[in-house]
């Protein structure tokens, strides 16, 4: 579940519906970044996906007692998590190999990313990504594929990436907030290519309703529809949080993602 907190409220998103913008915005991605039809049929169905396994997971959503509010993404014991990736995984294999090497690659990036300090947490991740690294093998194994197919993996899984930190952008924090104020994204957002000089890709509120970004691999303005649902802390005080989530209601958001520099060359035109 990708969760921010208000005075009053907790706002949900669950991971499936924080893929189905990644989705979106791999769909609108430049055609002629992809070398046919299918390829981008992939890429497109890897992004939307790649967090299916948690879909039973956010339909019940855990209390942390630690924290005193709801368990997320983030904080999520390891095992039942790494569980839930390999079943996500192997439903998106049953569809379409290439999109479920991709998913892989990226929770290796993922995975990657995370200090995990207890041994327990460790061993755990370890066992995870063996198993996985083991899915690539065979997966490689079936395909067919030439000299610059690694490249092109490597490629759509820094795509995905890009994809899904900018759903998270607009997913985890209220519109309208400062970029300095996100705790991942406050420096950019992940370049979406193997090898650049462009560093990271900015992405700011442009307005409660827009997001503005330094680099534009999209065909044009992406409209996006957030859904989640705003759960009151008094209801879960009441009854818990399970009810509280099941009985608040699914709200709708709508905004559009374009290039800085072109709302940059409308402001100095006006």
């Amino acid at each position: 579940m990708v969760i921010y907190e208000t005075d009053q409220a907790y706002m949900m998103t669950t991971q499936h519906d924080h893929a189905h913008i990644s989705g979106e915005l791999a769909s609108q991605w430049e055609e002629s970044a992809f070398k046919n039809r299918r390829h981008k049929q992939d890429f497109v169905y890897a992004a939307r996906e790649h967090d299916r396994g948690w879909i039973e997971l956010d339909a019940a959503p855990f209390w942390n007692d630690q924290v005193s509010a709801p368990y997320t993404f983030i904080d999520f014991p390891l095992s039942p998590r790494f569980v839930f990736y390999r079943l996500g995984i192997d439903e998106v294999e049953q569809v379409n190999s290439y999109a479920a090497l991709l998913c892989s690659l990226m929770y290796k990036e993922l995975v990657g990313r995370t200090e995990h300090k207890d041994a327990q947490d460790k061993q755990v991740a370890r066992a995870y990504l063996e198993a996985e690294e083991q899915r690539r093998h065979r997966l490689k194994q079936e395909m067919t594929f030439g000299v610059t197919f690694d490249h092109q993996v490597r490629t759509d899984v820094r795509r995905m990436l890009f994809c899904d930190e900018l759903s998270l952008f607009l997913c985890s924090r209220e519109p309208g907030t400062p970029t300095a104020d996100y705790e991942w994204f406050a420096n950019g957002l992940t370049f979406p290519a193997v090898c650049h000089k462009c560093g990271r890709v900015r992405a700011e509120w442009l307005s409660d309703q827009a997001v503005g970004l330094s680099y534009f691999p999209f065909t044009g303005k992406v409209r996006i529809t957030h859904t989640f649902k705003k759960v009151d802390k008094e209801q879960i005080r009441t009854t818990g949080l399970l009810q509280a989530y099941r009985s608040s209601e699914w709200t709708h958001r709508t905004f559009t993602v374009e290039h800085i520099m072109e709302v940059e060359e409308h402001q100095e035109n006006a």
